[in-house]
């Protein structure tokens, strides 16, 4: 880091923006909560199962990459990286079925699709 970036880093501009994200991001993270709030119970389960479909379509059938769910699978834009990463997504996604148990998600699933009627 040069020293110009260093002092920028520890200036009242830096500081003033740094704050303004965070602003930001609580007030978006309020208004997604508000959002939730009023939806109906059934808006709520729709939206829960819809999600999660796609969370296990993404991750765990086509083992795609954080950004191959975002935008391939939920076909969002960029835009989503970063709410993704602020709501836990990444997070989740890089947790989701460890390789050494991927086997046995798979035999679950072949086990899932012969019971099918």
């Amino acid at each position: 880091m040069t020293e110009k970036s260093k002092s920028f880093m520890d200036s009242p501009e830096w500081k003033y923006i740094q704050d303004k994200i965070e602003l930001s991001t609580l007030q978006y993270e309020k208004d997604c909560d508000e959002y939730w709030d009023n939806l109906s119970y059934d808006d709520q389960l729709k939206a829960f199962y819809s999600v999660v479909k796609r969370i296990v379509k993404g991750d765990i059938e086509e083992n795609r990459s954080y950004r191959g769910v975002l935008y391939e699978v939920f076909g969002f834009n960029s835009a989503a990286y970063g709410i993704g990463m602020e709501c836990g997504y990444m997070l989740l996604h890089n947790s989701i079925i460890p390789k050494n148990q991927q086997s046995d998600y798979n035999d679950w699933l072949k086990e899932k699709e012969k019971n099918k009627y």
